[in-house]
Order: structure tokens, then C-alpha cells, then sequence
């Protein structure tokens, strides 16, 4: 039989036009598509969860509150399969999963790059029969609990292109990868306090060497590991130290009324920094601890 050209696509949410012009290689685009475009499509999608509201779901908005479009991540011909005698395809799950899991992590970074839950909310393939999109291999990933719109400034383009081509999933470091799956499951939970349990657990994946002296040690070292100055330092220690206070609080308590969405955006963006810091130090993770252990408070010899 024939080999039939097979398409992917997916369909982002919380971004805006900003994204349209980051370059994410390996043949993925990002469009901007009309509801007409892609109606066959997404009442595809809709029919195959058997729920409505698939399509105002992951529907992109103005500013001023209107319908914008939707913004998609596309790979036209990403791969050929064996056509049936029926009209289908032969399905190789194996090709396709890795391809629909090379740009879920390269959006998954994009949220190590900079604040913003973007994700792929529903991903498809598809190929033409008789001039209508054949769908399948639907994927959809949730939930929404967090619509922080992820955003870029033109100077931003270039280095979020940067990012993507320099760091890969999985992490060298096994402490690296859980911590980062940590910092995910924050966007994840409706639960205030849950997602600020998972980003102290991120710190103290990274940044505790043994079980002594928690509060002491991450707020140590994630000042020591970020302070560009000594000032900048005293200040992030503080601020580490007050958020774990509140992580401790909650811990024992059960109560988390004391833990504000700005402590969490503050915590998630130390996480942030932290995962991009000793990935760029690179080396086993021991050995950076014991290197911010003997350094004070602005040196980062490493930046030297």
C-alpha cells in the first residue's frame, strides 16, 4: 500500500500573539488559525471526549475580551505511514508518541523560561481522506488550574530560542528532573497549598545536602546560589526564609490561609532560577552545594 503523509497538531493555551514569533525547530510552527480553519478538527476532539466547550477551551482572546483564534503548534508531513486497503493508516504509536513528546517538552520549557502555564491542551495527527481531516492519536493534558498567560517581549525571542536549544528532558541530574517535575505539579493543583509544598519540595531537592537545619540551609544556599550582591543576597535569604516559615506553618497546621498566590508566584520563580542556575553550572549537584558551603554572599566564583 501507498504511504499516507500523516500531520500533527496541538493547541496551546494562556498565550498571546507574542509566541507566534518563536522559531521551535525540528519543522513545529506555531499558527494562529481561525475557527473556521479548524472546526473538523477540534468537533473531532470534542466528539471524542464526549464533553462540550473543547473549543471556547483552548480559544485565544483579545485584550479587549473578543475572540482571537486559535493558537496551534503544527508539523505538516511529520510522518508517513503505510496506507490501508480501507482508506486508513497503519497507526505506529511508538513514531508518533515521540513525536508528539519532543514538543510537549519543548514546552514544558518554556515554562522554566519564563513565568506562564502554557501547555498543550489537546494534541491530534491527521491526514487527508476524501478532502476532510481523518483524526486520531488524540492526547489531552490538564488540568487548567493555573491561566497565568505565558508572554514574550520582542528581546525575549532570541533567548527563549536559546533555551530551547540548549536544554533538554530529561535533566543530566536526577535531582534536576524531579525538582522540575515538582515546580510542573505546581501549575497543576487547585490547592494553593499544594502547589506551594511542591515548589519547597523542588528547593529542598536541589539545595539540601542532609535532613539538618532545612530552613537554614535552602535559604542559604538559594541566596548564595542567585545573590548577584551582597545586599541582593541578604534580601533573598530573607525572603527564602519567610517562605518557609509559611511552608512549615501549613505543614503542621494543615492550614494554608497564611500563604498569599504572590508568595507562591515568588517561590515558583526562585524554583525557576534555581533549576537554571545549576543547570548552567552543570557537574554533579554534591559538588555545587559544597561549592555554595564555602562561599559567602555574592561571590558566585562560578560566574567569574
Amino acid at each position: 500500500m501507498p504511504k499516507i503523509a500523516v500531520h500533527f497538531i496541538g493547541f496551546l493555551v494562556n498565550v498571546d500573539d507574542s509566541v507566534l514569533g518563536l522559531k521551535l525547530g525540528d519543522g513545529f510552527d506555531i499558527v494562529k488559525q481561525s475557527q473556521q480553519q479548524i472546526m473538523k478538527i477540534l468537533s473531532r476532539i470534542e466528539f471524542h471526549y464526549g464533553v462540550n466547550g473543547t473549543m471556547k477551551g483552548v480559544l485565544g482572546f483579545d485584550t479587549d475580551g473578543r475572540p482571537s483564534g486559535y493558537y496551534c503548534i503544527v508539523k505538516y508531513n511529520a510522518e508517513e505511514l503505510e496506507g490501508t486497503a480501507q482508506g486508513g493508516v497503519v497507526i505506529r504509536v511508538d513514531r508518533l508518541k515521540g513525536i508528539e513528546q519532543s514538543i510537549r517538552n519543548k514546552i514544558r520549557l518554556l515554562r522554566l523560561f519564563k513565568e506562564g502555564n502554557v501547555f498543550l491542551r489537546f494534541s491530534c495527527f491527521y491526514y487527508m481522506k476524501d478532502s476532510e481531516p481523518a483524526v486520531f492519536q488524540i492526547v489531552r493534558e490538564g488540568p487548567l488550574a493555573d491561566t497565568t498567560r505565558f508572554e514574550l517581549v520582542e528581546s525575549e525571542i532570541a533567548n527563549a530560542q536559546s533555551f530551547l536549544a540548549n536544554n533538554k528532558i530529561p535533566f543530566g541530574s536526577p535531582q534536576v528532573q524531579l525538582a522540575f517535575e515538582s515546580f510542573e505539579l505546581s501549575y497543576e493543583s487547585h490547592n494553593l497549598g499544594l502547589a506551594f509544598l511542591s515548589l519547597m519540595i523542588s528547593l529542598e531537592t536541589l539545595l539540601n545536602l542532609n535532613n539538618q537545619e532545612l530552613s537554614y540551609r535552602v535559604s542559604r544556599n538559594t541566596a548564595v546560589l542567585l545573590g548577584k550582591n551582597c545586599e541582593n543576597s541578604k534580601n533573598i535569604f530573607a525572603e527564602v526564609k519567610s517562605l518557609y516559615g509559611k511552608r512549615s506553618k501549613l505543614v503542621h497546621t494543615g492550614k494554608h490561609e497564611t500563604i498569599t498566590h504572590q508568595d507562591m508566584l515568588c517561590l515558583r520563580n526562585y524554583v525557576r532560577d534555581v533549576i537554571k542556575e545549576m543547570t548552567k553550572i552543570g557537574g554533579d549537584r554534591n559538588f555545587i552545594l559544597n561549592t555554595l558551603n564555602t562561599c559567602g554572599f555574592g561571590e558566585r566564583p562560578w560566574r567569574k
